[in-house]
């Protein structure tokens, strides 16, 4: 006999209460396969609610495989795979997804596991981290944000609710492309294509542009995540050395004498990790000389608005009369990392197939966070974080960089001022330990930098160490130079 009772008090719908009860019969073994129902007018009877209500039930019990029924016999307890659930379900699969992977996965994942950042610092360390290029959300102007996105919806709901264009929200496209003339690079809207930030850009470049074993030259040492990316695509990747004005033009030359790169990656303003920016002079050498040998450039404009020394170089795109730079751009570093939102800017041919690319790829950018981030830009939201962002870290790397003249010794490190951004290069002095022991110390002595190591497509022996202040307020970014001098008296001590 069913036993069921239903409670017509419930929030519960009385239908959900029948299934449940009868779905907790057949998982307790109680119900065993080829058992009969009763029908669904004798059970709405019993119960005394309505037939539908029984009915919906069973049909609901049916869709999830509990029954089985055929015309003119009784509805019958199915025998059904059970489902799983966190207690059932085994800890390792059938599969094994390290043999599963392609090679270049697994290598992928591999420096995944090996460089997690953001995972390193336990809650209940006492640890101030240099370590991530990640922005001070104390920062953030998120009201304001919030403001522009129900202003957004309000305005243009169903339509930025929508899949959207592919090149991108085009009103955004269009502030960007002004925005570039003011940075001196003459450029349309339909020149520019929206990115989920540069990572998906240089992935989109990649794709159209590198098949395996496509020589591809970039800086030693280079933005870390480039790298894995490269080695995925099975580029060939050749490093050409930093010298403390830029790329080393010397060597890019006699690598174009006997190699033709499908692109030269470079960051010319507070490059990641050395945090140098070039000349005006260099810029036009390293154009001149890609043009030459036809070597597009993908100039990275990461922290393009994050000058606040000196005065501003113009991007190497303005001069880009052959139309040979690619410019990648993002507001991940100036303003929120979590819109999400970069874009490409090149010639319109280039443009049109990363577009193709792109379609297939995830289809669009989100036109709903385009939209919100146009109305911020609009109102003037972003030309006042900007003001406010180079107030800010215009004082905090003066406050790194004094810290560093008093509490690192003389002799063990050296390093170079940058005229902007977040980024500090430190290089030790022979003998020294290796990277691994160098790391323990400093996170013995309460501070954590991200080891050079990472930024190099080769190993190096010589130990750098990258220091990032974006995440840290004045007090903290001095304290943690202190700690670090502390760490360096240590090592130092050690060498002599």
């Amino acid at each position: 006999m069913l036993l069921l009772k239903v409670d017509k008090a419930s929030n519960a719908p009385v239908y959900r209460q029948i299934v449940g009860q009868i779905r907790d019969l057949v998982d307790r073994d109680v119900l065993a396969p080829g058992d009969a129902l009763p029908s669904s007018r004798i059970l709405a009877e019993k119960l005394g609610v309505n037939r539908s209500t029984v009915y919906n039930a069973y049909q609901e019990l049916w869709a999830l495989g509990y029954l089985e029924s055929s015309p003119g016999s009784y509805t019958r307890i199915r025998r059904r795979t059970r489902i799983a659930t966190p207690d059932t379900r085994a800890a390792a699969g059938l599969i094994d997804w390290e043999a599963a992977s392609t090679p270049a996965g697994a290598e992928v994942y591999r420096t995944f596991l090996e460089y997690r950042p953001e995972y390193r610092v336990r809650a209940d360390e006492d640890i101030i981290n240099l370590s991530q290029l990640d922005l001070d959300h104390r920062l953030f102007p998120a009201e304001e944000f919030r403001k522009c996105i129900n202003l957004a919806l309000l305005h243009r709901g169903p339509k930025i609710l929508s899949y959207g264009d592919y090149a991108g929200y085009a009103p955004l496209r269009e502030f960007i492309a002004q925005r570039m003339r003011t940075h001196g690079v003459a450029l349309s809207a339909d020149e520019i294509l929206i990115t989920n930030g540069s990572q998906n850009g240089i992935d989109l470049l990649l794709k159209m542009l590198v098949a395996p074993g496509t020589p591809v030259a970039v800086e030693a040492p280079t933005y870390a995540n480039v790298i894995p990316l490269l080695r995925y695509y099975q580029a060939r990747i050749i490093p050409v050395p930093m010298n403390s004005d830029g790329l080393d033009l010397t060597s890019l030359e006699k690598i174009f004498q006997s190699e033709h790169p499908a692109f030269v990656y470079t960051i010319p303003n507070f490059q990641n990790p050395t945090g140098i920016t070039t000349s005006q002079a260099h810029r036009e050498a390293l154009l001149a000389l890609c043009e030459w040998f036809r070597v597009p450039v993908v100039e990275d404009g990461f922290e393009e608005e994050m000058k606040y020394f000196g005065k501003v170089t113009l991007p190497i795109k303005s001069m880009d009369r052959q139309q040979t730079v690619i410019y990648l751009g993002t507001f991940s570093k100036v303003l929120f990392p979590g819109v999400r939102v970069g874009w490409i800017a090149a010639e319109r041919e280039c443009i049109r197939r990363l577009t193709a690319l792109k379609r297939f790829c995830d289809l669009t950018s989100s036109p709903m966070v385009q939209a919100s981030l146009y109305e911020f830009c609009r109102l003037g939201h972003y030309d006042r974080h900007i003001q406010r962002m180079h107030r800010v870290f215009r004082k905090r790397m003066q406050v790194a960089l004094s810290a560093m003249r008093r509490h690192l010794p003389p002799g063990c490190g050296e390093w170079m001022e940058p005229v902007g951004g977040y980024l500090i290069w430190l290089q030790l002095q022979e003998p020294v330990p290796d990277e691994k022991e160098l790391e323990d110390i400093f996170r013995r002595h309460g501070v954590l930098m991200s080891p050079g190591r990472r930024y190099f497509p080769e190993m190096r022996s010589r130990p750098f160490f990258r220091i990032s202040i974006s995440m840290l307020d004045e007090e903290e970014i001095a304290e943690g130079i202190r700690r670090l001098g502390r760490a360096m008296h240590e090592i130092c001590g050690r060498a002599q």
